[in-house]
């Protein structure tokens, strides 16, 4: 038996389900009752309500130790450092060490690893509170700053501070009292929590002027690199309404990110397992390590892969998970495929374009979305809240990348705002 801890994506255990591998899912509490409907009874599903409750998991490992099991496995970031306990405690082989998995979540403890190990990193410091993010930027930093919870993901809960004032003007409204409407899979992370009591405390960073941002997908085995795929962001990834990327096609700009991205892979250890990692360069030309998650890319990156390259990562996870070796065969097409995704406003959906009428857009290859008539669009929850999806391809990165721009600015989505409640 494989159990496989699950926060937001099914992929792994559906995937492994269909090789009949008996599974186990342990996902949060929250959404225990459709997660076991989804499972249809192809596996079962446990449930968990805090990822960081060490009580919790370690009756969870005493209720598995008495089973057949194989290996615990994870695809989603929030799930890595249980896994790795769980993992511990039942003397499981494989997968990602503890130090590895507080590594890949916990963003001090990892840049100052990288910053030991040679990798460039954005100056930070620590802190418990957002009152200490003034003294930071006072003593070390300088302002402009950003304010992130160090278990954060998907740029949940980060905050861009430009000076004291801006400070306690966001402390007023209210930015850091925490992430109101969060997914349900997401409450068991803690991030919908206020900031000073978000699990693990808060990360205070320089802020980099960025001219370009990248994320770059690796897969090792047993030392053995199966790719390592960069990409450029069409949009800031913090606060802007567009999420995507285009694939970068060979030159100096694929080869800098790369070999950036290796480096940050090996300072964490990575020997087999999934990379994404996400760089820097400023306006002065100087790149950096913005950091690096132990699992594949979230949002729409799998897709992408698939499209251009044929790879799977649910496939190819679950081949990690059952000990089977990964095969990759990159594509060697000269085009090259964009992704781009857009975050509507929180309300009801009254008017939607077909996705069939974007798909027959210049350079559009797919597009997808569960919006419809009627159901209700959640709003930005960070990178973690994607509405409408376009991928392109052209010959270039630039041309894929303004197909993909040119198709999501004219896929229409209206919102009507959700009526409040009345007291009765």
């Amino acid at each position: 038996m494989i159990v496989v801890v699950s926060a937001l994506r099914t992929t792994l255990e559906d995937s492994l389900a269909a090789r009949g591998e008996r599974v186990l899912a342990v996902v949060p509490e929250a959404v225990l009752a459709e997660r076991r409907i989804s499972a249809g009874g192809r596996y079962m599903v446990r449930a968990i309500s805090d990822w960081d409750d060490l009580g919790q998991l370690v009756r969870l490992a005493d209720t598995l130790g008495d089973l057949p099991l194989r290996a615990v496995e994870t695809i989603d970031e929030p799930c890595l450092r249980p896994a790795a306990l769980l993992r511990g405690l039942l003397q499981l082989h494989g997968g990602l060490t503890w130090a590895q998995s507080v590594a890949a979540t916990d963003k001090a403890v990892q840049k100052d690893l990288l910053g030991r190990s040679g990798v460039p990193v954005t100056g930070h410091r620590r802190t418990t509170t957002v009152a200490g993010a003034a003294d930071a930027a006072a003593r070390h930093l300088g302002w402009p700053v950003v304010v992130k919870p160090r278990r954060g993901f998907g740029t949940l809960g980060t905050h861009v501070v430009r000076d004291r004032t801006h400070l306690d003007e966001l402390l007023a409204a209210g930015a850091f009292a925490g992430t109101a409407g969060l997914p349900a899979w997401m409450i068991a992370s803690g991030l919908d929590r206020p900031a000073d009591e978000v699990p693990g405390g808060l990360l205070v960073e320089a802020l980099v002027r960025v001219r370009a941002e990248y994320h770059v997908e690796i897969l090792r085995d047993h030392g053995r690199e199966l790719y390592a795929l960069p990409a450029r962001y069409v949009a800031p990834v913090l606060g802007s309404p567009l999420v995507g990327s285009v694939l970068l096609q060979p030159g100096p700009e694929h080869d800098a990110t790369t070999a950036l991205a290796r480096a940050a892979a090996d300072a964490l250890n990575l020997t087999t397992g999934f990379a994404h990692v996400e760089v820097l360069r400023d306006e002065q030309g100087v790149w950096r390590v913005g950091e690096i998650g132990l699992r594949p890319g979230g949002a729409r990156v799998p897709h992408l892969l698939r499209l251009h390259h044929k790879v799977d990562v649910p496939e190819l996870a679950a081949d990690l998970a059952t000990g089977t070796r990964p095969q990759v065969r990159l594509s060697t097409a000269t085009q090259t495929t964009a992704w781009v995704s857009a975050v509507t406003p929180s309300g009801i959906v009254t008017a939607i374009t077909p996705a069939e009428e974007i798909r027959r857009l210049p350079g559009v290859i797919d597009a997808h979305t569960d919006l419809h008539p009627g159901a209700t669009a959640g709003g930005p929850h960070g990178s973690t809240a994607l509405a409408t999806h376009v991928f392109t391809q052209g010959a270039t990165a630039e041309q894929a990348e303004q197909a993909a721009l040119d198709a999501i600015k004219a896929w229409r989505v209206d919102i009507a705002a959700r009526a409040e409640r009345q007291p009765s």
